[in-house]
């Protein structure tokens, strides 16, 4: 079988944000993969993390912790 080749490979993103109330979980184990000619569209309400893993994939966010390759 032949191995697929990935243009993005994300294994266990998580991304939280410290606040005076605690932690807030803005990402939680994010695991998606993208090859080459497909498509990928982050959809979800106001407020669901939508922006927050975008920054993270892009590593505009410091240290988040998982593996972006």
């Amino acid at each position: 079988m032949e191995e697929k080749r990935l243009l993005l490979d994300i294994q266990d993103l998580s991304i939280r944000y410290e606040t005076e109330g605690g932690a807030v979980h803005a990402v939680e184990h994010l695991n998606l993969s993208l090859a080459p000619g497909e498509n990928l569209g982050f959809v979800g309400e106001t407020g669901a993390g939508k922006t927050t893993a975008a920054l993270g994939i892009m590593r505009l966010v410091p240290s988040p912790p998982g593996r972006i390759v």
